[in-house]
């Protein structure tokens, strides 16, 4: 008769046991040790469901660095929000400031200058637009000011070239990366980013400083 391990419970054939339920017993065995194998990463994971007290060891040591990272809270683990970058739908993020939510993007676009002020309300929805403002004639705007066409139409626009707008609202380019002239500033054309709140997110932190 087979018996079983103390600490994973994995079974101990005997060779009286049928051939089957020894090979189902086996494959139970590897699963096990599978389930508990560390993984070995360059930094801590950003993409997938990953439960409390999960830890991940570093592949590379070093003076200075770490052991490895311990994630802190189950949820769902995504990379750090950044900067005039390009999501698509689908895409997922987290405040650099952990808040204990991550995001989804619900609509295609850019990302802007500043992070938003992302909502933590169930389903709350964010432009990523932060900072910005409805265009106004004769007025002295500065490198990465962000303004919206008083019509809106899915875009924002970043100033690349300060100066003084003119007396009448440009035609705003829309194709992304086209650039806008108005009097002495210059636009740059970015497809507004939408995100909405998606559930907890993951919280890995690293342990074990190597001095």
């Amino acid at each position: 008769m087979s018996t079983t391990t103390s600490k994973l419970g994995l079974v101990k054939p005997e060779f009286t046991d049928e051939v089957e339920h020894t090979i189902l017993s086996l494959a139970n065995n590897f699963q096990k040790l599978d389930d508990v194998a560390y993984q070995y990463l360059n930094s801590p994971p950003v993409l997938g469901f990953f439960d409390a007290n999960t830890v991940k060891l570093n592949v590379v040591l070093k003076i200075g660095g770490y052991w490895g990272w311990v994630n802190l809270r189950s949820g769902n683990a995504a990379p750090v929000w950044s900067s005039l970058k390009s999501y698509i739908s689908g895409d997922v993020v987290v405040p650099e400031r952990d808040n204990g939510h991550y995001y989804i993007c619900t609509q295609s676009g850019t990302s802007g200058i500043t992070e938003p002020i992302f909502p933590v309300s169930d389903n709350g929805q964010v432009k990523d637009t932060r900072g910005g403002n409805t265009w106004i004639s004769n007025h002295m705007y500065s490198v990465n000011n962000i303004v919206f066409p008083n019509i809106d139409n899915g875009k924002y626009y970043v100033c690349i070239q300060a100066g003084e707008s003119g007396n009448t609202e440009p035609v705003w380019q829309t194709l992304d990366g086209t650039t806008t002239y108005d009097k002495n500033a210059v636009w740059r054309t970015y497809k507004t980013a939408t995100w909405k709140e998606s559930g907890v997110a993951a919280l890995f932190r690293p342990f074990g400083k190597i001095d």
